[in-house]
């Protein structure tokens, strides 16, 4: 499978080629990834010491507290997946994980078909109301009880239960299909397993493993 790889607000390209190292080791040498970098500098995020310079440029796809910055992320996303693309899954971060997922609801409010075939999102923030945003300028969750669930994809979700934003991983998988949501919970934080957490790369490679073969892929 080839994949999209969105990195988390405050890393870049590289730092999530490092943190997604193991998975991707673990995974096999059959599939392949496309590191999108985000076009915003930003401060790194905390805890990256280890694997990354605090001198060198950090970066995230959208801005917290703009709502025209974040539809504009889905636009480039749009476009980048119109000349790079297709892409059989997704694989994405924190911040990257919530524009994927936001990127995946777009597409089913619209009435498209689904953009990947299957998604891997790692610890993803919230997703918010698009046509919230585009028509009233205004940040709202995705009503569940109104639009339904809309990623009808096999999705793997994983993330920390020391996470201090958990509830968002949670509220993620409250948008997925109940059917092909595998969820895997490590014992670290916000973080990807692999340089922490170690003990629990098993059990998300299994459920990737699992969304990659409900998605076609049976390599």
């Amino acid at each position: 499978m080839h994949f999209l790889c969105l990195h988390g607000h405050g890393t870049s390209a590289a730092v999530f080629k490092t943190q997604t190292a193991t998975i991707r080791y673990e995974l096999g040498k059959h599939h392949t990834y496309d590191f999108v970098q985000g076009s915003h500098p930003a401060e790194m995020a905390p805890g990256l010491e280890a694997i990354s310079n605090p001198n060198t440029q950090h970066y995230c796809y959208f801005q917290l507290d703009s709502p025209s910055d974040f539809i504009n992320a889905l636009d480039q996303l749009d476009k980048y997946m119109a000349s790079e693309g297709p892409f059989d899954g997704v694989m994405a971060f924190s911040q990257g994980a919530g524009l994927a997922a936001m990127y995946i609801v777009r597409s089913h409010l619209d009435g498209k078909p689904p953009p990947f075939r299957c998604a891997v999102l790692l610890a993803p923030n919230h997703v918010y109301d698009p046509a919230a945003w585009l028509e009233q300028g205004v940040v709202q969750l995705f009503d569940v009880q109104a639009h339904g669930r809309p990623i009808k994809i096999p999705t793997a979700l994983v993330y920390g239960e020391k996470d201090p934003w958990k509830d968002r991983s949670e509220s993620v998988v409250g948008l997925c299909e109940e059917n092909r949501v595998f969820v895997a919970r490590h014992s670290g934080g916000h973080d990807v397993p692999g340089l922490v957490a170690k003990d629990s790369v098993p059990e998300a490679v299994k459920m990737i493993r699992r969304v990659i073969v409900m998605a076609g892929d049976t390599s």
